[in-house]
């Protein structure tokens, strides 16, 4: 006679919580890392909405306009006076970089017109004012 070495007659079942709970870490975990593999060049300020606005990738050089009037090149505060000095040394770095300019909607005209100016002295003629695609 053979002696039977499961004695209960249960089936097989595959628990799904936890094998739920490992889909759902993985996919946080590569969530965030492509989030912290994303290049941020200038500033966070409340930008303009724009229906055609676009992303633009390639190699760039960010001027942030921030809603007190600070000058930000690419995370860097410079003062008005030497941002078109900053603008050539970037320029020597990347040939014939694209500048994006972010200004704050807060910002006056002439402020903007003023770092339009400054990047032109630089040299550089390919410019981009960046615009949220989001009405607020």
């Amino acid at each position: 006679m053979q002696v039977n070495p499961f004695p209960f007659k249960r089936s097989v079942r595959i628990e799904m919580v936890p094998l739920i709970d490992c889909f759902f870490l993985l996919l946080v975990f590569f969530i965030f890392g492509v989030f912290s593999m994303t290049m941020q060049q200038g500033i966070l300020v409340d930008l303009p909405a724009a229906q055609t606005a676009t992303v633009q990738q390639e190699d760039t050089v960010t001027v942030s306009l921030t809603a007190d009037g600070s000058v930000f090149v690419n995370q860097e505060s410079v003062a008005m006076e030497v941002l078109a000095g900053r603008l050539q040394e970037a320029q020597r770095t990347r040939p014939h970089p694209l500048v994006i300019l972010q200004a704050d909607r807060q910002v006056p005209h002439g402020r903007v017109v003023d770092v339009l100016d400054a990047i032109r002295q630089a040299g550089l003629q390919r410019v981009s004012v960046q615009a949220s695609s989001e009405p607020t």
